[in-house]
């Protein structure tokens, strides 16, 4: 999915976090927003994924306003993913009930349906869930992994990351990146990474 970013501006009080903000993020590309703490980076994502609203600025997608979604499943709806820092399941709930969580099962659910699709997207990525593990015994790592599985099982074509390698292992974002790179390469999807760790955006970005 092409994305651009026309003119996007928002106020917090006497606090402008985003001041006439554009970009442009190509289909097929790994794109990093880089900046320090508090420079607007998360915010400008919370706008592109429906968790915010911008206080004026236009969203296009492939070519196309994208003015009507303003919550987070609108964003899905349109194909625009977030995976937050602290990834948004539900602790009581399992692998698999979080996977299945949001997404239309149609009247009649089959757990063996969505427990092979849940295996499958995550075996393409080199993620190893077990659907009835109870996500309060995951790690941050593998709660990220059965988000981006999730997203991707609702559609998304683009995938915001914010600060996706804090608090997981070395390995873990190993596979993720490789992860990433698939999804790029192979499904064309573009992928914006916030981050602040130069080192990461070295190793996975093609472009800041």
């Amino acid at each position: 999915m092409d994305i651009e970013l026309k003119h996007i501006h928002k106020r917090f009080g006497a606090v402008h976090a985003n001041n006439d903000i554009s970009l442009k993020v190509s289909a097929g590309h790994i794109v990093a927003v880089l900046g320090e703490n508090g420079a607007g980076k998360s915010t400008l994502m919370k706008i592109l994924s429906g968790y915010q609203p911008a206080d004026s600025g236009e969203i296009w997608l492939d070519g196309k306003s994208a003015a009507s979604y303003r919550t987070p499943q609108g964003a899905i709806s349109a194909g625009i993913g977030m995976l937050q820092q602290d990834p948004l399941d539900i602790p009581a709930f399992t692998v698999l009930e979080n996977f299945v969580y949001g997404q239309n099962t149609g009247f009649l659910f089959s757990p063996r349906k969505w427990r092979e699709r849940l295996k499958s997207i995550s075996a393409r990525l080199g993620f190893e869930l077990d659907s009835d593990q109870p996500i309060a015994h995951l790690s941050i790592g593998q709660r990220q992994q059965l988000e981006i599985v999730r997203l991707l099982s609702m559609g998304v074509r683009t995938l915001i990351l914010d600060e996706p390698t804090t608090g997981i292992s070395a390995e873990q974002k190993l596979v993720l990146f490789k992860a990433l790179r698939e999804l790029a390469m192979h499904d064309h999807m573009s992928i914006l990474l916030v981050s602040h760790k130069l080192e990461d955006v070295i190793a996975l970005c093609d472009s800041v």
